[in-house]
């Protein structure tokens, strides 16, 4: 008889743990988050062998995309983005966009070789946040892991599980995405979200 309660109470716990955090994989074979694809002669996104493809084919610009994700910004999440780049190097930056109202206001985490910064944009003009070193070696067809959190109200942010930086920033709007500056293509194979709607 203990061992059927003991059982019942374990189950229960399970279920309420489960409740507790949502889990959504975009794996770009569906488009599930609805990702623009846009095709102009010197840059382009779309979806391509099951990976979203970021292509800027000029130096001195940066392109990027942003999405809607299915997130409560007022709670804690975690979302990481997995990436596979042909080449990189420390002549260009790439990395996520977060908290994106609109194409003048809006913030990234951006890493290149060995560094990362966090730029905020408002009202069009671009301002470095913070920025630094990180372990992040150049090559070719790399997989790199970029991680945003969100735990009160701090945002944590990690490259290939480790972390790099921790700011302070309340969040308004729920679009996501990534970017790529400079002369060069990336590749992203999976966005993960966790939306906790507890306190870990």
């Amino acid at each position: 008889m203990r061992q059927i309660i003991f059982l019942i109470c374990v189950l229960a716990t399970m279920l309420v743990h489960a409740q507790e955090k949502i889990v959504v994989k975009e794996t770009f074979e569906s488009n599930k988050f609805r990702w623009d694809e846009f095709f102009e002669k010197e840059y382009s996104g779309s979806i391509q062998d099951r990976c979203y493809v970021l292509q800027n084919k000029k130096d001195g610009y940066y392109v990027q995309t942003v999405t809607e994700l299915p997130i409560n910004v007022e709670n804690n999440f975690k979302v990481t983005f997995k990436f596979l780049i042909p080449k990189l190097d420390d002549k260009y930056y790439f990395g996520i966009i977060f908290n994106y109202e609109d194409e003048n206001n809006y913030s990234n985490f951006l890493v290149s070789e060995k560094k990362f910064k966090i730029l905020n944009r408002v009202n069009g003009v671009n301002s470095v946040c913070r920025q630094g070193g990180i372990i992040l070696k150049s090559g070719k067809n790399k997989e790199v892991t970029i991680e945003i959190q969100k735990k009160g109200k701090k945002l944590f942010f990690s490259v290939d599980n480790m972390e790099a930086v921790d700011i302070t920033k309340k969040l308004d709007f729920n679009a996501f995405g990534f970017q790529v500056e400079n002369a060069n293509t990336i590749k992203v194979t999976e966005v993960l979200i966790e939306q906790i709607f507890r306190d870990e």
